[in-house]
């Protein structure tokens, strides 16, 4: 085995993680890295780095950024440490036995060994015997837990109280102490931020964005109606809707239109656009909490149980997809339990004009992920923006004609702009242009741009235009790598100095600024990393050539007979923007910018 990383002093080097699952546990973090500075001092170790996950729950890795770049940083040796220490088996994480050896064996393959301050494991093979049994243990607590809190969760719907995240358009939430007397209410602004308001609804202050208020586990939230602009919009959502037929486009255009704000903007998260969109107003209108129904359970998150008939039912699947619809049968319902927004009969008669639609039955019937991704059955998603507004062309279809005996009409597949899809006439016009015309036209001008490269002399030129690109960014690159080498020497030096000063006075604040050079050392060694890959890039010209050329004198096959996957990817290798502009006809307007990568 090779011998262990140490320091300049000849200690080895370790890294502490610590997590906690919720910030109540206040003191859990800082006695957890006590504990685990004491553990590094008895065995001689240096701790470099902490990687924390703080109020993030042990059941699973993937919300645990912390633990991931724990395991990235030792498969990597961005750190260079052969130790990990947490204070116990659950620290670790509250795995199932398979997936906690799993990242064990990720780390060991790294040869970095997890040890435990805490659990007295004795370092020889027993600890394989007693290790899963406390691990096994740790994974079942989290699951008896989870159960009683199902249960806890069924009693606190059971009294109509709002069971947690944003409430829905057009309602507040008004937290109440456990003799139901009104504490504060709570406002969902479209930036992300809160107001806090008493009572009466006078505005008390506004928190930041991401910031919580610390309540008692007695308290309890409730929906209250929002401001009188809210619930009018809500009240005509439903009345263009049920009382004037109008679609979900038409009703997103005349909110768009008139300048009103929606649920959510971008400041709430880069996905949503600060218009009305169909989602915003199909969600808004299929949300039973108008009527005055607390409905829960329509779909669930849950790592370990599931609610079924009205019980915890244990879900083996939550290791696959996590969130799931639940059957409308297992929705729990709780009639009446806060003032409603739009009476019983609006609501019941626009759930019929939506389910009356075609359009309504085309999206029940749809597959989620059928038109995007990987297994888009358009070529150019993602591809193509609009030359009018700068959105995105995304793939449509139109339904025309008389039903057939079957029910069915012919379909007729388009790409056509996002942002009248999405929110109406008033933001852009839908300029439809015929798929298979459009991928076509693509198809023949980026055969057309790339055709010098296969004539006479092409190889040649493809060899002087890559070069050329790798150029001046490679020279660049060299001289920026020498710079960061560098730098490397000169931490390296200073923590040799730092050392020889070390001293019983001096000690906290030299262990304090050797773990900031450390962490600045592992952010350039990452940087190293990158630019030897471009020196790598440069060295490796020719062989990159022929594999491009190869490309290329294949491209027209891929592009007119591969399968769907083939054909996505030679398209986005070669295309990097399509345009269509503001012309006539439309699809006669396209620019392709060709790309070589």
């Amino acid at each position: 085995m090779p011998a262990r990383p140490t320091s300049p002093k000849g200690r080895p080097i370790a890294v502490g993680y610590l997590r906690r699952s919720t910030d109540r546990q206040e003191r859990s973090i800082p006695d957890q890295k006590k504990a685990i500075e004491a553990y590094a001092c008895e065995q001689g170790m240096r701790i470099v780095h902490f990687y924390v996950d703080d109020a993030i729950s042990g059941t699973s890795v993937a919300k645990r950024p912390g633990f991931r770049e724990m395991i990235e940083d030792a498969e990597s040796g961005k750190q260079n440490f052969r130790f990990v220490i947490v204070y116990d088996v659950k620290r670790f994480g509250r795995l199932d036995n398979d997936e906690a050896g799993y990242y064990r064996h990720l780390l060991r393959r790294a040869k970095v060994e997890v040890c435990y301050t805490s659990e007295n494991f004795s370092g020889d093979s027993t600890d394989d015997l007693i290790r899963p049994v406390k691990q096994w243990q740790a994974r079942q607590e989290s699951k008896d837990l989870s159960k009683v809190t199902i249960r806890g969760q069924l009693s606190r719907v059971e009294g109509g109280w709002w069971m947690g995240g944003t409430p829905p358009y057009g309602y507040d939430l008004e937290y109440v102490d456990e003799r139901g007397q009104a504490l504060f209410q709570l406002r969902f602004l479209p930036d992300g931020k809160k107001e806090m308001r008493d009572p009466k609804g006078a505005l008390l202050r506004t928190l930041s964005k991401g910031e919580s208020i610390s309540v008692s586990k007695r308290d309890m939230a409730r929906l209250v109606p929002s401001s009188q602009e809210r619930v009018g919009v809500v009240k005509r959502v439903f009345q263009m809707s049920a009382e004037e037929g109008r679609g979900l486009r038409a009703i997103a255009d005349a909110l768009n239109r008139e300048g009103l704000p929606s649920p959510r903007g971008p400041e709430w998260s880069r996905i949503y656009s600060g218009k009305w969109s169909l989602s915003t107003i199909r969600s808004l209108l299929l949300n039973p909490h108008y009527k005055g129904d607390l409905v829960w359970n329509r779909r669930t998150d849950a790592r370990f149980f599931s609610i079924k008939s009205g019980r915890a039912v244990e879900r083996p699947t939550a290791y696959g997809v996590r969130l799931e619809p639940n059957a409308q049968e297992d929705w729990i319902v709780i009639r009446n339990t806060h003032a409603p927004l739009v009476d019983r009969e609006l609501w019941e008669l626009a759930l019929a004009r939506r389910e009356g639609r075609a359009t309504s039955k085309a999206q029940r019937g749809r597959v989620v992920g059928g038109w995007t991704g990987s297994r888009a059955r358009f070529l150019l998603s993602g591809l193509v923006r609009c030359g009018r507004c700068g959105a995105k062309y995304v793939g449509c279809h139109r339904v025309k004609g008389t039903p057939k005996r079957d029910g069915s009409r012919v379909k007729t597949y388009y790409y056509g702009c996002s942002a009248y899809i999405r929110h109406g006439k008033s933001q852009c016009s839908f300029g439809p242009i015929p798929q298979g015309e459009f991928e076509a036209e693509v198809i023949r001008q980026a055969l057309e741009a790339y055709a010098p490269y296969l004539a006479a002399g092409g190889k040649e030129r493809l060899a002087e235009e890559t070069q050329k690109a790798l150029g001046s960014s490679w020279e660049e690159g060299e001289a920026a790598l020498k710079r960061a080498e560098e730098e490397v020497k000169r931490i390296d030096k200073s923590i040799a100095n730092l050392l020889d000063s070390l001293s019983p006075i001096n000690r906290d604040h030299v262990d304090s600024r050797l773990q900031e050079m450390d962490r600045e050392k592992a952010t350039i060694l990452r940087r190293i990393e990158e630019l030897s890959f471009l020196r790598n890039e440069k060295g490796d010209l020719d062989s990159r050539v022929a594999e491009t050329w190869l490309f290329l004198a294949t491209l027209e096959t891929t592009l007119q007979d591969g399968n769907p996957d083939q054909r996505r990817r030679a398209i986005r290798r070669t295309v990097a923007d399509v345009e269509v502009g503001a012309t006539k006809p439309i699809h006669l307007s396209v620019e392709v910018r060709p790309h070589l990568q």
